[in-house]
């Protein structure tokens, strides 16, 4: 039994190289699967986690599930930034903010428990979420990395994912100019990038860009993507 673990940058085709990955070695991919087993198992919705998912996740609404949590208890609200305790009133800060019973340790705690399950029963893909981090002790697991150039990233999420439907957006139209594409494509790779690092940054306390993290990283501008699934083949059938 052999695991994958793939960290990828927006736009550097690393979900196409982890579903072909998973097609050749007869694999189970697992992406969303990881967050709705998340939700079932704290017992809440698949929305109401996503301050804490990696793709969205939100250091500002973090910290608002948090402050709720300690006000609920009596307790005191401390600034995100290291500026001291708030004086707040809680009715009137947090009346638009709907209850929430959990909070980032718990989201931490479940998230570990679901990749080692899932890792003990099969052949398995993991994309993005820490994999590489929580399953770093498993002999049996490769960790990679795929990164791209800025410019072919950008290419790449303006014709694969905006026209594709896949980052929909309401006030988005295809065909607009190219200098809106790009805006609409830079922010999203910015947002990204943002959530991704903050992500690691905060739940493992390391760095997303480290290549210390991975045992390999591909540049999709330098390799072609289905060349980087054989590279990984190769990797996992000899592993």
């Amino acid at each position: 039994m052999a695991i994958l673990t793939l960290s990828r940058e927006l736009g550097a085709s690393g979900t196409y190289i982890a579903l072909k990955v998973a097609e050749k070695m007869n694999y189970t991919c697992y992406d969303q699967q990881i967050i709705n087993s998340i939700a079932e198992k704290m017992g809440k919705e698949k929305d109401q986690l996503q301050h804490f998912d990696q793709n969205t996740y939100n250091r500002i609404g973090v910290f608002f599930q948090e402050a709720l949590s300690s006000l609920a208890q009596g307790g005191m609200v401390f600034h995100p930034f290291g500026l001291g305790a708030l004086n707040w009133d809680a009715s009137e800060m947090f009346s638009s903010y709907p209850q929430q019973s959990f909070k980032e340790k718990d989201y931490y705690e479940v998230l570990r428990q679901v990749f080692k399950e899932l890792a003990g029963k099969n052949n398995a893909v993991f994309l993005g979420r820490g994999g590489c981090h929580i399953l770093k002790e498993y002999k049996n697991a490769i960790h990679v990395r795929i990164v791209a150039e800025y410019e072919d990233r950008l290419e790449h999420v303006i014709k694969e994912e905006m026209e594709g439907g896949r980052f929909y957006d309401s006030n988005y139209k295809a065909g607009e100019s190219r200098a809106e594409d790009e805006q609409r494509a830079e922010k999203l790779i910015h947002d990204w990038d943002t959530a991704s690092a903050n992500f690691i940054s905060d739940f493992f306390d390391s760095n997303w860009n480290d290549p210390h993290n991975y045992d390999l990283v591909l540049n999709t501008s330098k390799i072609k993507p289905d060349n980087c699934v054989t590279i990984i083949e190769n990797l996992l059938k000899n592993l």
